[in-house]
């Protein structure tokens, strides 16, 4: 079991009546980061849209697919995310719910499947470093490949969550 220490648990560090936990992609953006890498520097839509299919009918199981997604995307991972920084959208009401939930002690949770520093990237990009690292992100991470920088075409990998 994992540890119950306030610093495993950074929202609730601050004694909250209520914390709010949300997804990421499609959530708090208005499209999936991890879908537009791949459609766009991975193997294309075709081949992502097939895959989520065959994990839809049980073809395929997602983790897999997933990977597979993620692989073929070999754009250095800081080309990744100013790509990610150009397209990708913030919903248009999260800036003032960020407010509003700093306001009143009402920490966010991000869980999501995709990948924390995509995730933290992006947020502190729309809200500033500091803001941004006001959000608990548990998701999955990033790593470089072996003899690899994380700079290197086809130099990172996602790592999963429940692989630490």
């Amino acid at each position: 079991m994992g540890s119950t220490s306030p610093a495993a648990l950074p929202a609730l560090k601050t004694a909250p009546k209520i914390i709010f936990f949300t997804d990421y992609d499609g959530t708090i953006t208005q499209q999936d980061s991890n879908d537009f890498m791949t459609d766009n520097l991975g193997f294309g839509l075709k081949q992502r849209v097939q895959g989520n299919v065959d994990v839809l009918e049980g073809r395929r199981h997602f983790r897999d697919c997933f990977q597979e997604m993620m692989d073929s995307v070999t754009t250095p991972f800081d080309q990744c995310i100013k790509l990610l920084a150009k397209n990708i959208v913030l919903d248009s009401g999260f800036k003032d719910f960020y407010a509003w939930t700093r306001e009143n002690n009402v920490p966010i949770v991000i869980l999501s499947g995709g990948m924390r520093p995509v995730i933290r990237g992006m947020l502190s990009g729309w809200l500033g470093a500091d803001e941004a690292d006001n959000i608990q992100i548990v998701s999955n991470d990033v790593g470089p490949r072996p003899g690899k920088t994380m700079n290197d075409e086809g130099g990172w990998q996602i790592k999963f969550h429940d692989e630490r």
